[in-house]
Formats: C-alpha cells, sequence, structure tokens
C-alpha cells in the first residue's frame, strides 16, 4: 500500500529538481510514490525528471502547460494513488530531511485528531549551504495584544493559521488524505502567491486539528529565482484570502465565529502592530511627519482591538 503521495509542482527548477528527487528518494521510510507536475517549464526540468523515471518505478511526471502551482497541485492530487494515506506537498527547489516522511507519519499515525502537521525548517542557498533562519513565531490574541505560543506546543488553532498571512506557510505539511479530501483544494485564482496554504490550512482547521511538529525537517532554498520572492505583494495577497472567507456563506455559526475572530485578529491588531513597528523605523530615519501618520493609524486601530476582541471570547 502507498502510505505517502508526494506531489511537486515544477516549473524551470533544472538546477534543483535532481537534488529534490534525491532528497525523496533518500527517505527512511520507502512506502512513497512521488508525482512531479511539469508546469509547461521551458529549461530542461522535464528531461530530468524523465531520465529519474527510468531509475525510480516510485516516480511518475506530469507534464502540462504552464498553469501555475496551484493547477500543478491540483492536478498531481488527481493522479495520485487512491491507496494513500497522506499527502505532502512539496516543492521543486527545496529538500527534506532523510527522516522527514517518518517522523510526521509516524506522528499522524498516533495523533489520528490531527488533520494537518507541518514540521519546523531551516534555509539552504542555491548550493545546500544552510543559511541562518529566524524561527517563525506563531501568534494569538493576549488580553492586551499579542503573544507566542510556545514552541514545544504542537497545537495550532486557526487564528495562529490565519496569524500568517502576511507570510504564509511553506510546502512542509502533511496532510491526512480523508480530511484534505473534504477540502476545495487549491485555490486556482490564488496564482502563483504563497497564500494558498493558508487557504488550505483554514479549511483543515475548521474541521480537524492542525499541529506542529518541533522538528527542522524542511531545507527551505533560498535563491535568486524563487517565485515566492519576486514581485509578491504579501498585503493584496491577504486581502484576496481575506475577502474569500468573510463571503464563506456554507459555514456554520460556530465555523463563522472562527472565522470571524481570526480576520479580526489580523486587520485590528496584527495589522495595526506592524503599522506602529514600521512608524518605528521611519522615525529612527528621521522621517517624523509619515512616522506619526502610520504611528497613529495603527495606535488608534490597535487599541479599538482591546474593545472588541473580548466579544469572540
Amino acid at each position: 500500500m502507498v502510505h505517502v503521495s508526494i506531489i511537486t509542482p515544477c516549473y524551470n527548477a533544472d538546477k534543483f529538481i535532481g537534488k529534490a528527487i534525491e532528497s525523496v528518494r533518500a527517505q527512511t521510510f520507502t512506502d512513497w510514490e512521488h508525482i512531479i507536475v511539469d508546469d509547461g517549464s521551458t529549461d530542461s526540468s522535464a528531461e530530468i525528471i524523465a531520465s529519474y523515471t527510468e531509475l525510480e518505478p516510485r516516480l511518475k511526471l506530469i507534464r502540462q502547460s504552464n498553469c501555475g502551482p496551484c493547477v500543478a497541485r491540483n492536478n498531481g492530487f488527481k493522479a495520485c494513488s487512491e491507496k494513500s494515506q497522506y499527502l505532502l506537498f512539496f516543492d521543486a527547489d527545496d529538500c527534506i530531511e532523510p527522516q522527514m516522511l517518518e517522523i510526521m507519519i509516524a506522528y499522524l499515525n498516533t495523533h489520528t485528531d490531527v488533520g494537518a502537521a507541518y514540521c519546523d525548517f531551516y534555509h539552504i542557498d542555491a548550493e545546500d549551504n544552510p543559511i541562518e533562519t529566524v524561527y517563525c513565531p506563531r501568534l494569538i490574541p493576549s488580553v492586551f495584544g499579542v503573544k507566542t505560543l510556545p514552541y514545544n506546543i504542537p497545537e495550532t488553532p486557526l487564528v495562529a493559521i490565519a496569524a500568517g498571512l502576511g507570510g504564509g506557510l511553506d510546502a512542509r505539511t502533511m496532510f491526512r488524505r480523508s480530511i484534505y479530501e473534504q477540502t476545495s483544494g487549491w485555490n486556482e485564482n490564488f496564482g502563483r502567491n504563497s497564500g494558498q496554504i493558508i487557504d488550505i490550512l483554514l479549511q483543515i482547521a475548521l474541521i480537524s486539528n492542525v499541529h506542529f511538529v518541533s522538528e527542522k525537517l524542511y531545507q527551505y532554498r533560498l535563491h535568486n529565482s524563487n517565485q515566492l520572492h519576486i514581485n509578491v505583494n504579501f498585503e493584496e495577497e491577504a486581502k484576496k484570502i481575506i475577502n474569500k472567507w468573510k463571503n464563506q456563506n456554507h459555514l456554520n455559526s460556530e465555523q463563522k465565529k472562527q472565522v470571524d475572530h481570526a480576520i479580526f485578529f489580523y486587520e485590528k491588531r496584527l495589522v495595526p502592530l506592524v503599522a506602529m513597528m514600521s512608524a518605528n523605523q521611519l522615525i529612527t530615519e528621521r522621517k517624523i511627519l509619515p512616522a506619526l501618520s502610520l504611528y497613529f493609524q495603527g495606535a488608534k486601530n490597535y487599541f479599538l482591538s482591546l474593545f472588541f476582541l473580548s466579544t469572540f471570547n
């Protein structure tokens, strides 16, 4: 039985796709299939993948015209084995530690109430050298502000997932297939931006639990041609997701309350705090008037949130 299906969208990743494939082949857990969807690459990516299919029977290549990573992920899922119990949507320029599948699958096997689990990560450069990596905190509301969930606490509530709208999560999440199948899949209207994973995890969090596994099992590569870091307007990306979730009329009352709480926390507390932090930076640059305007607006929205956030408790 195929326990896990790994689905990789690939676009012009000929410098890295071989390393990605090798990191999958090096896994200590061996019951997997790897489906790579070449998204109309104009370099030699498809040829490199095809050469590996001759060596690796667990690897499958699918070709499509250039439609973006969300379409590629959805098409990859349609092609995966019906026997797979878990799904990993793994990027073509990244790598995974040899024990990632073993550890993540064991965690999901043990925690049957968890629909998705994501691990910690570290950055590598184009030559595979580790880069200093700052841990991404999980933020939730406190009585008078924002607090960080402890690193060793696995439970990640919906509000903490929504707090990542500004930067998003990446492809280090393993899904329980039976839960993933209850979502609408990867939203192809979000284009190439990184917020698609937030949309998926919000759907998961409404019907199951989402956990954080505090082990660095994913190697996220930083290089000049990273698609997620080229001309990405995170503010516009967040607006797309928020607008979608503000109009989810099919949610029951409890789910609607969770979503409203998360959006309120993001818009009325996190965004104002970021504005005030930006104002402080402007002050150090002696840009006093823009700093005061930004700080006043952020402070006003932040203090208003202190009065209204209690309505969600």
